[in-house]
């Protein structure tokens, strides 16, 4: 159960959003890709995101902190801008069921028969970082995570479109495939606190509507005072707009905790 809680933590840690930051020019350099304006890019963005009122998939997770390693298999309902659903198990067997709503974060752990329930505050409270229902549903949907009210600037680096800006000691990064402009990879890093939150985006593949899913990312975390994360998920049997039922029930005999 203390895995999986810190798994929610870590995705909620993208709601980050600041306010707005004035734009440059793009920077010129070799390349043997084309150079594009930012305009272009954030419009590239845009037209390869993820539209989808329902999604279901499922996803094998290999996660690693400083202190433990955990394989397990999770099931994954989402209603856009309503509620989030998991089901992780174990050798085919239910150890943790979650649910997030817009303001609430529910877990059951069915091995010790317990249940916790979290305002979304308190991931605010106790790591002093925002947290934001809008900001996991975006990262399943592989969408791009914007910074609020900012315009990045952008150069070529590494034969890759690579966009950034930096604001109150925040700085996002973005890349984008040189050629079709897809989302490689977003980068959000605190400098005061020196912690970057990192997740990169692979295996594209079209759905049945043509739209374009990664279905391969990798989560990472790292920082001086944190707890190193490496979190690789693989999604398999993806189905958009197919509404499912969402069921979560706590038995009365499970005992609530912290």
């Amino acid at each position: 159960m203390q895995v999986f809680f810190k798994i929610s933590f870590y995705l909620f840690l993208f709601g980050l959003f600041i306010a707005s930051c004035k734009s440059k020019k793009v920077i010129p350099t070799d390349s043997g890709i084309s150079e594009k304006s930012t305009t272009f890019l954030l419009k590239a963005l845009g037209k390869n995101k993820i539209e989808a009122e329902w999604l279901t998939a499922k996803a094998k997770i290999n996660y690693e902190d400083d202190n433990e390693k955990i394989k397990f298999t999770s099931y994954i309902r989402m209603r856009k801008d309503s509620v989030i659903w998991f089901v992780a198990k174990k050798a085919g067997v239910e150890a943790v069921r979650a649910q997030i709503t817009t303001d609430s974060v529910y877990i059951i752990n069915r091995q010790a028969k317990e249940y916790t329930i979290k305002d979304l505050n308190f991931f605010e409270e106790k790591y002093n970082m925002p947290s934001s229902f809008e900001a996991i549903q975006t990262m399943l949907l592989g969408n791009v995570l914007y910074l609020s009210n900012l315009k990045p600037d952008s150069e070529i680096k590494n034969n890759q479109h690579h966009l950034y800006v930096e604001k109150d000691n925040v700085r996002a990064e973005y890349w984008m495939d040189g050629t079709n402009h897809r989302l490689n990879e977003m980068q959000f890093s605190d400098i005061r606190n020196d912690q970057t939150f990192r997740m990169t985006f692979d295996d594209y593949e079209e759905l049945e509507d043509e739209q374009i899913f990664s279905y391969f990312r990798n989560l990472n975390v790292s920082g001086k005072n944190t707890n190193n994360i490496d979190m690789d998920i693989k999604m398999s049997d993806v189905k958009i707009n197919e509404p499912k039922s969402i069921k979560f029930e706590i038995p009365k005999r499970y005992k609530k905790v912290d």
